[in-house]
């Protein structure tokens, strides 16, 4: 093992917990290498490099990858500069240096350099004439084709679907990383509802939820309180404008936020006058969503079915149409990760997934309204990590 475990007990327990894990995924994941008919993994994504390492690059532009082959750690490329900023963060790897930083203005920055490296690397394991496995949503044209003229006798292979399905599960270590998550994300809801009434600005009202979450420990790279109101809070991903909140209006407060890398999302609805009849029975709709769920999800479950038994619940409270979809998602390293609770998904439940439910609805009559909370799939069904009230109006 790397002399990068000389000094533990400095470390964070949460780091180190999730370091303990790292050779029971290494073993899964070369079960499915075995399966695939696969001889080598090169990881270029940041939370896929990080749940086999341990190492949290501190931002995707920097020219970083992992090489996982079987009987060898796995084999970390980045550049010195890089290493030299790791510190004494912990990571279970060998780390390989290349020489410089490269900025391409297309946006790709591993340049021949790095795939030299990682083609050396293959080399010296004796899989550079196997089956390489790539994430093909994360390489360019241009690297694959000097990737193949620097490996000519290697064949390669697409793997991002196997990488979902292995990270599907989470072990003990990922399930505490996101219950600290949901701990800090309920802050910044708490504060939401402390702060938030008719006058006060969205933008400004953002902003102190999103400190209150960075001063309880949230990570600043995932950490987004969005206080929307009025129409535009039916958008996905809408921004804190510099409006006022009017009175006799709903208010979406969306927060996000990661600890050790893992995410969290919870969001609740406000009114900040007396909601209508339609109103009312549009946000007791919403709330039968999570009802529902916590009947029906449990192990073995399809998720097409899981979301036909949501809609037809829903459709005796609002219209169907009015409902964004999914419905669902598993979370983790990822904000959205696969499988989606959706009617097109061909995915079951299965112990040790960790979902986040975040329906939105909105039509003209009724306004936008999104309840958002996290949930781990147990042998008994749905486990709750949230603890605010979700009946806010």
């Amino acid at each position: 093992m790397s002399g990068q475990f000389d000094k533990m007990s400095s470390f964070d327990s949460s780091e180190m917990a999730c370091l303990q894990f790292t050779p029971r995924r290494l073993e899964r994941a070369y079960r499915s290498m075995k399966k695939e008919t696969i001889d080598a993994l090169i990881l270029t994504r940041r939370p896929d490099v990080q749940y086999f390492t341990g190492y949290e690059s501190p931002t995707s532009s920097l020219p970083f990858g992992c090489l996982i082959v079987e009987g060898h750690q796995p084999q970390l490329i980045m550049s010195a500069l890089q290493h030299d900023a790791i510190g004494h963060n912990p990571i279970m790897a060998t780390v390989q240096r290349t020489d410089i930083e490269p900025v391409d203005e297309l946006g790709y920055n591993r340049d021949e350099s790095f795939w030299d490296r990682v083609a050396t690397t293959l080399e010296e394991l004796g899989t550079d004439s196997g089956v390489i496995g790539l994430q093909q949503e994360r390489i360019s044209i241009k690297e694959l084709d000097y990737l193949r003229g620097r490996l000519p006798r290697a064949g390669f292979k697409g793997v991002s679907s196997m990488l979902w399905n292995l990270r599907q599960i989470k072990d003990e270590a990922e399930i505490e990383a996101i219950r600290k998550s949901v701990g800090i994300a309920e802050i910044g809801v708490r504060t939401a509802l402390e702060i938030v009434h008719t006058g006060i600005l969205e933008a400004d009202a953002s902003i102190e939820i999103e400190s209150a979450m960075r001063a309880a420990g949230g990570q600043l790279r995932g950490i987004r309180a969005a206080v929307l109101s009025g129409d535009h809070a039916r958008f996905p991903f809408a921004q804190p404008s510099g409006n006022r909140i009017a009175s006799d209006s709903f208010v979406t407060i969306d927060v996000t936020v990661s600890e050790s890398g893992y995410f969290a999302e919870v969001a609740r609805t406000l009114h900040t006058g007396q909601p209508n009849k339609t109103q009312r029975r549009a946000f007791e709709g919403l709330l039968q969503v999570y009802k529902t769920a916590e009947k029906v999800m449990k192990p073995g479950a399809k998720l097409s079915v899981v979301h036909g038994k949501i809609m037809k619940k829903l459709g005796k409270k609002i219209p169907a149409d009015s409902l964004q979809r999914p419905v669902g998602n598993s979370i983790g390293l990822d904000l959205r990760e696969p499988p989606l609770i959706h009617s097109d998904s061909d995915s079951s439940l299965r112990g040790g997934m960790v979902f986040s439910l975040n329906p939105s609805i909105y039509s003209p009559k009724t306004g936008a309204m999104k309840i958002s909370d996290l949930f781990v799939v147990t042998e008994d069904g749905l486990e709750s990590l949230s603890t605010v009230a979700r009946e806010t109006i």
